[in-house]
């Protein structure tokens, strides 16, 4: 695979091998570089994801008071009501409030611009405008009273870290699979034009496994522009351009090497 992903970039005669090939060969190396972006994303989402990770769950630390769950009941280290809503996201509040039994009513949250309240006995959350879901604390299940602190947070930062490589492990690959054979027949339709225009002779089955290999150079800047701190402007148009290039390469390739038609 290494050899194809070499060639793909830095060969024109390695794409009339792309053509002729196995459609097995092409659907595995699909498989490969859907694995390099996977493996390029992950490592730039935790990159990305880590600190900020980080941040939030020390800032909860600082700022949330010690909850202790028990016997279906929330009770709070401070005895008036906080709300809490971090500077990144100010609209994502929440209200801690245990001491109050009676039930939350959507006007009460909407009155203190929160999606979430924990009162004494229940979390409310509201899932739309106006809608809100209510979880009993009593059928939570606890075995064992729970302490929401400082360490309970250090504790669920690292966890959380650790649960996104999987998660982004199998949503990387499944989409990054998915798109680039999508794509694959997008450019293969380009193909038929570029074929055409270059006096070749190739099917639509070769013209995608051309395409396939054409996003190959597009597909590793993706990955390298996923580390920069900040986007690339029109970074999607310059990814069609470069795979069309290699598109055009691929088909004219195959085009020269084809035998003259008989006179």
């Amino acid at each position: 695979m290494l050899e194809d992903l070499f060639g793909a970039v830095a060969s024109t005669q390695a794409y009339r091998r792309f053509a002729a090939q196995k459609t097995r060969r092409t659907a595995l190396y699909l498989l490969f570089v859907s694995l390099l972006f996977t493996l390029g994303g992950t490592m730039a989402l935790r990159l990305r994801l880590n600190p900020i990770i980080d941040e939030t769950f020390a800032w909860l630390e600082a700022q949330a008071p010690t909850l202790t769950f028990s016997g279906g009941k929330a009770t709070s280290a401070s005895a008036a009501p906080i709300r809490l809503a971090h500077p990144r996201a100010p609209e994502a509040a929440a209200m801690i409030d245990t001491a109050r039994t009676t039930p939350v009513l959507a006007q009460v949250m909407h009155e203190a611009k929160v999606i979430a309240y924990l009162t004494n006995d229940a979390l409310y959350v509201e899932e739309r405008p106006g809608e809100l879901r209510t979880y009993d604390l009593s059928k939570a299940g606890l075995e064992r009273p729970l302490v929401v602190d400082g360490k309970f947070y250090r504790e669920a930062a690292g966890g959380l870290k650790i649960a996104l490589i999987p998660i982004a492990l199998a949503v990387l690959f499944a989409f990054s699979a998915v798109w680039i054979a999508a794509a694959g027949l997008m450019y293969a339709l380009l193909g038929l034009l570029i074929n055409a225009l270059a006096g070749g002779s190739l099917a639509f089955g070769a013209l995608y496994q051309v395409a396939i290999h054409a996003q190959t150079a597009a597909l590793l800047l993706r990955i390298a522009t996923a580390f920069l701190p900040m986007g690339v402007p029109l970074f999607g148009l310059i990814t069609i351009v470069i795979t069309t290039v290699y598109l055009w390469v691929g088909v004219r390739a195959n085009a020269i090497a084809a035998p003259a038609p008989d006179a």
